[in-house]
């Protein structure tokens, strides 16, 4: 007699034997009870949860001698022949190799005849969501009224595939798939009937690696036995799953957690240079960090982690020692680095790099620390001649600096920390002129401050000396920081206004004026149109009544040429001077330092080509 897998040898027999589809399981056994039995069922489900099961089941349970009982005796005929495969009145049609309507219509047939020697004729249909669409219309009319004493049982792993018009005919199951703790009781049940020595920690191994299918699970089983005999150690479990330990990937974690990247490493790389998988070693790293999560949430919740009770204690304290906040990064990070490992020429140099990554992580409170210093840090007052962050200089009045006569500080005395910052790539850029920012009128430190309950922000309640000239500005670099100021204000509270801005250029800025250039003469009608609320956004922006005028289109370009001829300076070197300026702020500075960050790219506010 040929050898019968564990999968089906320990198939269950009874609705008592069924593990883990109680949900199913109690409706079936009432409805059998109850003489409730519906003429359609569709059992949906993973695969290896035990849908073919449960239908062979309930044929037993309704042609058994006894029945219908939900207790089937399992040795008399009807039983024997449902159990062998070899009942008439039980037919069971794969529709993964049945697909036409032609095949439905011989099921249609043959359902016309009455149950013998049985007492329920039973269609077992597996995979029904491969039907082709002719047979499922075929199968309507008579899923919806069968002969008495008919039975259909539609078995899916896909109900989405199925037809509204044929799940709207059924009572529809749903089974979930089996959780690693039920899993693995009932193969150390059937370990104990075969006489086969396995450790618990083995059990579980081959539990998880079977994802919840009973089936899958009981197969490794199998193929254990066949790799190790009747006695399977743990080693031999591991080196058949090509299993990283659970001791190396604790190891590995500890050392994370201290900010040991130099054990983490030594660690990991024993384990690679022993034949672990970068991408299998990332995976159970990624699992045992959210148990860790877990655990330091909910430390005495059951059932949320699984293990015996000596792992479970040891990974309770290495999860109080990382921190929730930190383990919770932790674990994002390896996400994040994940992505890496399919397509990594060398994954075991990405893995390493992630658990580098890991151990350098700075502690969440770290974090908190280095915003509250920034935030001190700019509400700190600035000191004499500086230019770091703080409240703006006394309005209303010269600097003190300029009371006593004394000449201001040179830039080099004003921003010591600005030299202090990483290098970007963007400072080997040529200094470009900046004489619009540096002669800044005396009129608009004079200004009254906002209130404090504007809403704006700072350099919209207070702008820039470059938007509030003395007398008329036409530099290019200067216009255009101003437009990108007015677009910003002008998305806030009036979308509209700034989606027509978009594109439009500010050609002059006078005292109390702007006239903006147009980038077609659609957007000029579309400005025009809007001229008062365009005026409007002005005098809210710079706090005086302003002026606005849209040149038209074709006098924009004339003027465009006309500045062009002047010797304006290209677009370039526009943005040249937008990221020079950027450069030069002193709260990104100080918030460079503080936080030991690099820049690494500068957008323009207002959607151009990025730098």
């Amino acid at each position: 007699m040929s050898y019968q897998v564990i999968a089906r040898k320990w198939r269950p027999q009874t609705f008592d034997q069924v593990t883990g589809q109680e949900h199913v399981t109690r409706a079936l056994r009432n409805a059998v009870l109850g003489s409730r039995i519906p003429h359609a069922l569709v059992l949906a489900g993973p695969r290896g949860v035990g849908k073919t099961t449960l239908a062979r089941i309930l044929a037993r349970a309704l042609n058994c001698d006894d029945g219908p009982t939900d207790s089937p005796c399992g040795t008399c005929a009807p039983c024997t022949d449902i159990i062998t495969g070899n009942s008439s009145d039980v037919q069971e049609i794969d529709a993964a190799s049945r697909t036409g309507v032609n095949d439905i219509r011989a099921v249609i047939e043959a359902i016309r005849y009455a149950p013998s020697p049985g007492k329920h004729r039973i269609f077992v249909i597996d995979e029904v969501h491969q039907l082709s669409s002719a047979a499922f219309n075929a199968l309507l009319k008579t899923l919806e009224e069968p002969p008495p004493s008919s039975l259909f049982v539609l078995a899916t792993t896909n109900p989405e595939k199925m037809p509204a018009t044929i799940l709207s005919r059924c009572q529809r199951y749903d089974l979930r798939l089996f959780t690693t703790q039920e899993v693995a009781d009932r193969l150390a049940e059937i370990c104990r009937e075969e006489g086969i020595e396995i450790s618990a920690n083995s059990l579980r191994d081959l539990a998880r690696e079977g994802q919840g299918s009973m089936r899958d699970s009981q197969t490794l089983l199998d193929q254990a036995l066949a790799y190790g005999g009747d006695k399977v150690d743990d080693s031999t479990i591991a080196e058949m799953l090509d299993l990283v330990d659970r001791h190396v990937l604790e190891e590995i974690l500890a050392a994370c957690i201290d900010s040991d990247a130099a054990k983490a490493l030594e660690v990991a790389h024993k384990a690679l240079k022993a034949g672990a998988d970068p991408k299998r070693m990332s995976d159970s790293l990624a699992a045992f960090l959210r148990d860790l999560v877990v655990l330091s949430v909910a430390p005495n919740a059951e059932g949320l982690v699984e293990g015996g009770e000596a792992e479970l204690k040891s990974l309770g304290e290495l999860a109080r020692r990382g921190g929730t906040s930190r383990l919770r990064r932790m674990f994002k990070a390896l996400m994040g680095e994940q992505e890496d490992l399919a397509w990594a020429p060398q994954p075991g140099a990405v893995l390493e790099m992630a658990l580098v990554r890991l151990a350098t992580l700075p502690s969440g409170q770290d974090v908190a620390d280095l915003l509250d210093r920034l935030h001190r840090l700019e509400k700190a007052p600035s000191p004499p001649g500086g230019s770091g962050p703080g409240p703006a200089a006394p309005t209303g009045g010269a600097t003190p600096g300029e009371r006593g006569g004394k000449k201001p500080p040179s830039q080099a005395t004003q921003a010591p920390r600005a030299s202090a910052r990483p290098k970007a790539p963007q400072e080997t850029l040529k200094e470009a002129p900046k004489q619009a920012s540096k002669e800044a009128p005396k009129e608009a430190s004079q200004k009254a401050p906002a209130p404090s309950g504007d809403p704006r922000p700072q350099e919209a309640a207070n702008p820039s000396p470059s938007a509030q000239p003395a007398e008329a500005t036409r530099e290019p670099g200067a216009l255009a920081a101003v437009m990108d100021r007015l677009r910003v204000f002008a998305a806030k509270d009036n979308q509209p206004l700034a989606a027509a801005l978009e594109q439009a250029q500010l050609i002059e800025h006078a005292e109390d004026s702007l006239r903006i250039a147009p980038a077609s003469s659609f957007q000029a009608k579309r400005l025009g149109d809007r001229i008062d609320e365009l005026e409007d956004l002005a005098a809210r922006f710079f706090q005086k009544a302003t002026r606005v005028e849209i040149d038209h289109f074709a006098e924009t370009s004339k003027s465009g040429t006309q500045s062009s001829k002047n010797g304006s300076r290209p677009r370039q070197q526009q943005e040249r001077e937008k990221i020079q300026t950027a450069l030069n702020d002193p709260v990104l500075n100080d918030a460079i330092k503080v936080l030991g960050g690099e820049i690494v790219k500068i957008v323009p506010l207002s959607g151009e080509r990025s730098t």
